[in-house]
């Protein structure tokens, strides 16, 4: 749950929360902080694209970081030339901040789709977590092999969340746009264009503060032996904005 600045609200009990089932109201049982344990797959796009930019990106990743839960496991991925995992799976936030220091930008278009496919397959794999996928990216080239319909097939696989930070506006291709968009909106991820880099490291740090700050919502439903086609959760307080992934 955010407010208009997008900063998470952490003060929430049941009474702010709305749940319907195909439009139907459903009793909120029960609100908690989610402190289940998390891992986080950031990707970022170092290529062509990002090549002027690297300062300011170089201080986002740092800021998503240091915004993160401290026993949150990091991975950070890089997507020119191909995907590439720089540091592994890791709560060493010193090694993490090495490695963004020496991250540098390559005369290569962006492998963001081989990245999400390739990041899933490896999240799959680790299934005692709450899985979320970043991407911090830019509009340049994609040059991916996978198609869309692969990667949508592989991330859902893997249960994770989707989140999307992209500088500049526009659609970087069909098939990227439709992983962008429908994996974090199926996904209760936040997907949002940042119009210019200096405010990408301020983006970064309220979405690793929203995702370190979560709550896990319980709720009553009828038995019925058809599940709803829709689940749509909310807040009474309209100034507020809810986005999350139901849990099964």
């Amino acid at each position: 749950m955010v407010d208009k600045a997008g900063s998470p609200v952490l003060d929430l009990t049941a009474r702010d929360f709305i749940v319907r089932e195909d439009g139907q109201a459903r009793e909120v049982l029960r609100v908690t902080r989610d402190t289940d344990p998390l891992q986080i797959a950031l990707l970022v796009d170092n290529s062509i694209a990002m090549r002027d930019r690297l300062t300011l990106l170089r201080k986002s990743v740092a800021a998503f970081v240091d915004a993160t839960r401290a026993d949150a496991p990091l991975a950070l991925i890089t997507l020119a030339e191909r995907p590439t995992i720089a540091v592994g799976y890791t709560i060493d936030r010193a090694a993490l901040h090495h490695a963004i220091d020496k991250m540098f930008a390559y005369d290569a278009g962006n492998y963001l789709l081989d990245g999400i496919a390739e990041t899933s397959q490896g999240l799959a794999k680790r299934t005692m977590w709450r899985s979320v996928v970043v991407v911090l990216t830019g509009l340049g080239p994609e040059l991916s092999y996978r198609q869309y319909t692969e990667v949508m097939r592989i991330f859902g696989e893997s249960g994770a969340a989707l989140h999307v930070l992209q500088v500049g506006m526009g659609i970087g291709g069909q098939g990227r746009e439709i992983v962008l968009s429908k994996g974090s909106a199926e996904t209760g991820g936040r997907y949002e264009q940042v119009l210019s880099v200096t405010g990408l490291e301020q983006k970064a740090r309220q979405l690793a503060a929203e995702i370190s700050n979560q709550y896990r919502v319980v709720y009553a439903r009828p038995d019925r032996l058809v599940p709803p086609k829709t689940t749509v959760i909310s807040a009474r307080d309209t100034a507020l904005k809810a986005r999350g992934m139901l849990l099964r």
